[in-house]
């Protein structure tokens, strides 16, 4: 890389506070390599309560609510080819019910202007608003040809709505001039404060060269809340083993013990400039979302690391759906399937 800036004096993150960000991957249906039995009934993910959590995410403080690229919306025994795009059909549907982001991920070589086709049809209502994760295979070459091609695909997605926000995940120097360059907010997944905050700092320099400003650079947070540590540290250690070496978090920073320690981890993060926010990938549904919305935001606010409710305040003025369960299982059965004009098979 080539650009070399100085960092802003002030370490911490905007006026505006840290985001925190919700993965919410976990809620779409296992699809294992290996099937035990042919047998078992084709599973399907439960849109109407993926709605649920993320109105309650939203409502409680959170930016944004992520599915990941390994979202799935059924557990079909053989691998549908436009399969990748389910985190993009299901943000899509859940949609009218948000009141933050939502953000879908796809791999680098999806057939972007259909992805971003999708995205833009999400209502644009109550502060709601979409993004698009675009994940990577480690070339920075390709990735930032991938990045480039994502810009013309906004620009010649006819339909209605802003422009989706760009989330992308940067791992290595090669990918940081790119990423400056196109994201409107960075994720990284790394356990080491002091090496975060250099890859922080490098992806604002490469923002500023490129011209832009207030490019967020999010850490991937693991937590497991309890009401004392050891409760935390056997949950954790439960979860892990059930999950196994390649669980989707491996590799994210962890926080696992009180309310007070996550909180800790955090104000420490945020304090050394090794993040704008975090994106906090639960133990366990529901119970590490319900410690997130009812414990760890309030005590955030507190301590003044993350702005007050916006997401309430925008409801205020648009009411909630009287059931948000029965409206969003509606929204499910009756959306239209998708249909992408080029079908791909993630990479």
């Amino acid at each position: 890389m080539t650009v070399s800036f100085l960092p802003d004096r002030s370490t911490r993150p905007t006026s505006t506070g840290a985001l925190l960000g919700l993965d919410l991957t976990g809620l779409g249906v296992t699809c294992e390599s290996q099937v035990p039995s042919a047998d078992l009934p084709v599973e399907k993910a439960d849109l109407a309560r993926l709605a649920s959590y993320t109105r309650a995410a939203h409502l409680g403080g959170v930016s944004f609510v992520s599915l990941g690229e390994q979202f799935r919306l059924r557990s079909d025994l053989r691998l549908r080819p436009d399969a990748w795009l389910d985190p993009v059909v299901a943000a899509r549907r859940i949609g009218p019910h948000a009141a933050a982001g939502l953000v879908a991920a796809v791999p680098q070589d999806a057939d972007l202007v259909a992805v971003v086709g999708q995205l833009k049809d999400i209502p644009q209502a109550a502060g709601s608003w979409a993004g698009l994760e675009l994940s990577h295979r480690g070339d920075g070459d390709r990735f930032a040809r991938s990045l480039e091609a994502l810009g013309r695909s906004f620009a010649t997605a006819r339909t209605r709505g802003p422009r989706p926000r760009v989330v992308v995940p940067v791992a290595a120097e090669a990918e940081i001039e790119a990423a400056g360059a196109f994201a409107d907010v960075v994720r990284i997944r790394e356990q080491d404060l002091e090496w975060a905050r250099e890859l922080r700092y490098a992806v604002r320099s490469a923002a500023r060269a490129a011209g832009r400003q207030d490019v967020r650079v999010l850490v991937d947070l693991r937590t497991v809340i309890s009401a004392d540590r050891a409760a935390a540290r056997e949950r954790a250690a439960l979860i892990a083993d059930i999950d196994g070496p390649g669980a989707s978090w491996a590799g994210a920073l962890e926080a696992v013990g009180t309310v007070d320690d996550v909180a800790g981890t955090i104000d420490r993060w945020v304090t050394a400039g090794a993040a704008d926010g975090f994106v906090v990938l639960p133990g366990s549904v529901p119970a590490d979302v319900a410690a997130l919305l009812k414990g760890l935001l309030p005590e955030l606010r507190r301590r003044g690391i993350v702005a007050e409710r916006p997401a309430e305040a925008a409801a205020t003025r648009t009411p909630a759906p009287a059931t948000a369960r029965g409206a969003a299982g509606r929204a499910a059965r009756t959306a239209p399937a998708a249909r992408p004009e080029v079908v791909a098979v993630a990479g």
